[in-house]
């Protein structure tokens, strides 16, 4: 079982964020809560959370899990949650973990037939084959 949950498994379980801020491919990094992260995800209002809190925020560093915090009220401090990954991790294994044996990699190959032929060495193709021709 993997420890680690996947994006499409907190979907699942909390639904899609209220609001979020930067993006898996963001290259800039953030500071909060003692998390370094590119993106974060915000939640509000959750009536069916883990830690039975309605504030939580999920910090991703690109499609990594980086940790969780959550609040009662907007007054209080953030504080670390492990609750979220107990559940997802128990409730969701089948999304969570990355069997190799059932995905094998594909086996590289230079066979491949070309959407056009080149008229000459400088001509890379894909152009439309026959009469009509664009340039």
């Amino acid at each position: 079982m993997s420890q680690i949950p996947r994006r499409n498994a907190i979907v699942a379980l909390l639904g899609t964020p209220e609001r979020t801020e930067g993006s898996l491919n963001d290259p800039r990094l953030y500071d909060e809560n003692g998390y370094r992260f590119n993106e974060k995800w915000i939640y509000r209002d959750l009536t069916e959370d883990p830690a039975g809190l309605p504030l939580r925020i999920i910090y991703w560093w690109r499609y990594d899990f980086i940790g969780t915090v959550v609040r009662a009220t907007e007054q209080d401090s953030w504080r670390p949650d492990q609750k979220l990954l107990e559940v997802v991790t128990k409730k969701f294994d089948r999304l969570s973990v990355l069997d190799p044996a059932q995905n094998p990699p594909v086996t590289p190959s230079n066979n491949h037939r070309p959407a056009s032929t080149p008229d000459s060495e400088s001509d890379l193709g894909g152009h439309p084959e026959g009469d009509l021709r664009l340039f």
